[in-house]
């Protein structure tokens, strides 16, 4: 037999954690002897940081300790709690009586089952924070939690937020505290920075589809709705009114998750207290208990026609948007059908006869949907109020119409009321059994004037620049994709035999590509300007070298995340134009893409062909390594640590160019082999790559073409390597070659594309 028993605004001293934990919060710093571990260290330094981002003093202390010493749980659809069973029962109950939520019992136990610990939470009746000392995101989690406490200690009429008393508005309450929470928390972390800096509030944002694509059959909805929806609404309160923006917000939190949903249309929300003695009188002789009385919310409700009429998309359906008001309450009957009676109040008649209309037709699945009622349930509509009744309790809905109804816009308000319908709010001076208000920090430490972290300051000025209007749009973004598709063509017919060019080349179309097509995502259209140029970079070799050992084992992923990044500083510094500007003169080679601020020309080698023509040879194939090539053949053969990054003097590579030439011996048979040729800005530079390609030379034989017996010339600034069997081509070649250098890649093309003899 299921447990019935649960009263309404009982407490529950064993929360922890979660949306209902955070009401009761309270930190302090840890003593850090020297035989402590070390994470010890962290949390201090944590907590100081925390305290000078969200300039709050606090009151309560709290013990640290390690996830591994909590003994609670988490259960789904109440949080990161540890509840009665007699309660965790009732809520069960309640919810699978209107609808909306029915999870699993335990078959052993007969209870909710609970999931594995959650990486941080508070213990508020013991005073105790516990975290995973193990996991990467533990600073982030000490100071996610420690916002909390400060949260609670400065605002205690959040206490009043009851997550077994209004569902809804526990949500929508905590958007504001878990978003100032996750705001805190996630500046401690790269990837969460981002995240923050390239959310919106505006409708369609780029958290709403992927939240709103939840299992139907589930409350995941209610309990992620303010990790969803609180971080975007923190992050744009911070932007506009620093932490007292914040502080505004916990003042005044909304009301209901349609206020979060819909701000601008809202409205006031309508409170009820239902005559659940009258409803209870009803079932007299029945030994009816009553059990959770709760508040469903837009949410809720359109979790309810997903469930049961499969409603879906990513907003509810449009008449929920006209709620404005609800109050269920379910009688449990131990030996009959249980009992619900709910009351929905809408802002037109309109909605409420959508919403009346909606429910008739789902009325059997809903009696079906957890065995917990046991006949179908009547929608009566009523003005502008659907009143929905089981059975037994259809007699009473005139007297359900009179419940007596309270509107209130503000929380403060709602609070001053007394939290209609309780008879009083809980607990909202905030002490509890928290024992003497004291300072915990010695030497008057968490002071309000203490400075903001430096890391944090900064970051928070690149989100403002980022949501610039005038900055966060490239603009032009259909001329600028066809321009870099413009040059990729010419690229692509232009530089064959050259695939250093070819790739530096790619760098300039490709980066301009694909932060236009970032600027058409509405989720991505921030991301270069939330990451600035060097973590853009970052960012992509992150996915890019995923699965690789090597970080420089592709010349295309290099072209690809080094050139996105210099696009992203030309976009940061001059606009579209500026990206107009890179796409007439990109990179000329993969050295100006891993140094772009060193100045310096790039040259480009012509082998002597009608010289060598006359000595009965001629060129089966070209190709230039450039320094990246250069680089992965020393790494390949153990010429230089992985590690350390690009050898110094391939700074001061110029240019090279290799040849495949075959030579008609007169009827006696043919001589091949390779040429290369390379430029240097200093002889010690030359003579530093030579020494490296005779080491290398015997072992690296099958992938450069040229045996141990290769001939090396040093001429100043010029390597020339030739197969032995061109050594007799030494001379046509040194005083045939023929080079030419640009700075800049429209003089490359005015030139006629060299060494072509004209561009295509």
């Amino acid at each position: 037999m299921r447990n019935k028993a649960a009263d309404e605004g009982t407490r529950h001293d064993s929360h922890l954690g979660g949306p209902l934990a955070i009401l009761l919060l309270a930190c302090a710093p840890v003593s850090t002897p020297a035989d402590e571990p070390a994470w010890h260290a962290l949390v201090e330094r944590t907590l100081a940081e925390t305290c000078a981002i969200r300039k709050l003093p606090i009151k309560h202390p709290v013990e640290v300790r390690p996830m591994a010493t909590f003994e609670g749980g988490y259960t789904k659809g109440i949080g990161s709690t540890v509840w009665e069973e007699q309660y965790a029962g009732a809520w069960r109950d309640g919810w699978c009586a209107v609808g909306v939520y029915c999870e699993s019992r335990d078959k052993d136990k007969g209870t909710v089952k609970s999931a594995g610990r959650p990486r941080g939470l508070y213990d508020p009746a013991a005073n105790v924070l516990y975290v995973n000392t193990e996991s990467e995101e533990f600073n982030s989690t000490v100071a996610h939690e420690f916002t909390h406490a400060l949260q609670h200690q400065n605002f205690p009429a959040l206490n009043a937020l009851h997550l077994w008393y209004n569902r809804d508005l526990a949500a929508a309450g905590n958007t504001v505290i878990e978003g100032g929470a996750h705001v805190v928390g996630w500046s401690f972390r790269p990837s969460r920075r981002m995240q923050l800096c390239m959310m919106t509030v505006e409708e369609d944002g780029s958290r709403q589809p992927q939240w709103w694509d939840w299992a139907p059959d589930d409350f995941t909805a209610l309990e992620m709705f303010p990790h969803a929806f609180g971080p975007a609404i923190s992050m744009e309160a911070l932007l506009a009114g620093g932490t007292d923006g914040l502080d505004a917000l916990l003042a005044n939190p909304p009301l209901s998750t349609l206020a979060v949903l819909r701000p601008a249309q809202a409205g006031a929300v309508d409170f009820i207290r239902l005559p659940v003695d009258t409803l209870a009188g009803a079932l007299s002789g029945r030994n009816c208990a009553v059990g959770l009385r709760n508040t469903v919310g837009a949410v809720g409700i359109w979790a309810l026609f997903r469930i049961h009429d499969g409603a879906s998309g990513n907003r509810p359906p449009a008449f929920v948007d006209e709620w404005q008001g609800d109050r269920f309450v379910h009688l449990s009957c131990p030996d009959e059908n249980d009992e619900l009676a709910w009351l929905t109040r809408w802002r037109t008649t309109r909605a409420a006869e959508a919403f009346a209309q909606r429910f008739r037709a789902i009325a059997p699945s809903v009696a079906k949907y957890g065995g917990v009622l046991g006949a179908n349930p009547t929608a009566v509509l009523r003005n502008r109020s659907v009143i929905v009744a089981t059975p037994g309790l259809v007699d009473t809905v005139a007297a359900i119409e009179t419940s007596e109804v309270r509107t209130f816009a503000r929380y403060d308000d709602w609070i001053e009321s007394g939290c209609f319908p309780q008879e009083a709010c809980y607990d909202t001076d905030g002490e509890g059994d928290q024992g003497e208000v004291r300072s915990t920090f010695e030497d008057g430490a968490c002071p309000l004037d203490a400075q903001t972290p430096r890391a944090f300051s900064d970051w928070l000025a690149r989100v403002r620049r980022a949501r610039d209007p005038s900055l966060r749009r490239i603009g032009e973004t259909e001329p600028l994709a066809a321009a870099a598709g413009r040059l990729g063509v010419f690229c692509a017919t232009n530089t064959a035999g050259n695939s250093d060019l070819k790739n530096a080349c790619r760098a300039g179309y490709g980066s301009v590509g694909y932060l236009a097509r970032l600027d058409a995502d509405p989720d991505w259209q921030l991301l270069p300007a939330c990451l600035g140029s060097e973590g853009f970079r970052a960012w992509l070799e992150s996915a890019y070298y995923a699965d690789v050992d090597r970080p420089f084992a592709s010349p295309r992923v290099v072209a690809t995340t080094h050139g996105a990044a210099l696009a992203v500083r030309v976009l940061e510094r001059a606009g579209a134009a500026g990206l107009r500007e890179w796409l007439d003169a990109p990179p000329m080679s993969m050295l100006q893409l891993l140094r772009p601020d060193q100045p310096g020309d790039v040259e480009f080698i012509r082998m002597p062909r009608s010289g060598l023509a006359e000595a009965g040879c001629h060129i089966g194939a070209s190709e230039s390594q450039g320094v990246l090539g250069i680089w992965n053949l020393l790494m390949d053969y153990g010429r230089w640590p992985e590690e350390d990054g690009l050898p110094s003097f391939l700074e001061d590579w110029r240019g090279d160019h290799q040849s495949f030439i075959r030579c008609d011996d007169g009827g006696e048979g043919e001589t091949t082999g390779w040429t290369w040729t390379s430029r240097w800005r200093t002889t010690e530079s030359a003579e530093a790559f030579a020494s490296h390609f005779r080491a290398l030379a015997p072992a690296a034989a099958d992938e450069t073409g040229f045996s141990a017996a290769a001939r090396v010339h040093l001429d100043q600034g010029t390597v020339w390597i030739l197969a032995p069997e061109l050594e007799p081509l030494a001379a046509l070649l040194k005083d045939g070659v023929e080079s030419r250098a640009y700075a800049d890649f429209r003089d490359w093309v005015a030139d006629g594309c060299f060494p072509r003899d004209e561009c295509n």
